[in-house]
């Protein structure tokens, strides 16, 4: 056999044997597996626990300043509320309760200067996929007043409406309102009608809560609220961080101005600034 005819022979052979073996396929390099991303975090007012549970920001500020509260007058003010289940696993009755104690006023006999109570009772939507994020909402009804009698007497009803949109560490939540007509009142010390017909015109028909909370636990919530067209509105920041040690409470600056920041004062711009802890959030 001529040599050229033997090298295409061995060529051949060599083909037919690298056809007939298993191929093993070249593995990309090994990466280190990515680390999952941390879960959203529970925001308490938007939590669907069963049974007994916390609902609204719960904390105290033992000390406040505020431009008509002040010196002797200065104010401890805390906001306590918890929500159950009723009947069926998504209805809830809650309750919140917000007060301003002139605790450092002992001239006076330390007096509570003002108590805002604030029962309802709603029904809570699933949360759903929607824009990247989850989307629920409440629909309820509530009353607030301060307990108060003839001229620093204060309440209202209302429905309300509250969609929620959380992703990841934000949470948008609106809540509109329809207050529930009242009779006008005979005369000022009546003790049926209505206490403030002009309350709207002051604290409007939405609130709407912009809520963010950073991986290292520091939670920034801005509510602003009002009436565009009577030209009133009152705006609040609540800023928070873990104590040390302590992962279930939290250092917590408060500052607000504008109209309505109590039921008393819904008529009266205050402005004020506190400090203190908050125990839910």
């Amino acid at each position: 056999m001529a040599g050229s005819q033997r090298l295409r022979v061995s060529w051949v052979i060599a083909l037919a044997v690298a056809a007939s073996s298993p191929c093993v396929a070249r593995s990309a390099p090994e990466r280190p597996d990515r680390p999952l991303p941390p879960p959203p975090p529970v925001f308490q007012v938007i939590d669907e626990s069963p049974g007994m549970s916390l609902h609204d920001e719960m904390y105290v500020l033992p000390y406040t300043h505020a431009d008509m509260y002040h010196g002797s007058r200065s104010e401890i003010v805390y906001q306590l509320s918890v929500k159950q289940t009723i009947f069926t696993p998504r209805l809830y009755f809650a309750y919140r309760q917000l007060s301003f104690w002139q605790a450092y006023n002992v001239k006076e006999s330390s007096p509570f200067r003002d108590t805002n109570y604030n029962p309802e009772v709603f029904y809570r939507f699933a949360q759903r996929p929607w824009a990247g994020g989850s989307l629920g909402a409440d629909f309820g009804i509530e009353h607030e007043s301060n307990g108060q009698r003839d001229a620093v007497s204060r309440s209202w009803n209302q429905f309300h409406v509250t969609p929620a949109w959380q992703h990841g560490g934000l949470l948008l939540r609106m809540a509109v309102r329809w207050r529930i007509p009242e009779k006008t009142k005979s005369s000022p010390s009546d003790a049926l009608g209505d206490d403030n017909p002009d309350i709207t015109d002051y604290l409007g028909y939405a609130d709407l809560h912009a809520y963010y909370r950073g991986e290292s636990g520091r939670q920034a919530h801005l509510m602003v609220r009002g009436n565009p067209v009577a030209g009133h509105g009152y705006v609040s920041l609540n800023l928070s961080r873990n104590m040390p040690h302590e992962p279930n409470a939290w250092f917590v600056l408060m500052l607000s101005h504008g109209y309505g920041e109590s039921l008393l004062d819904f008529d009266r711009k205050v402005s004020r600034v506190g400090i203190g802890f908050m125990l839910a959030r």
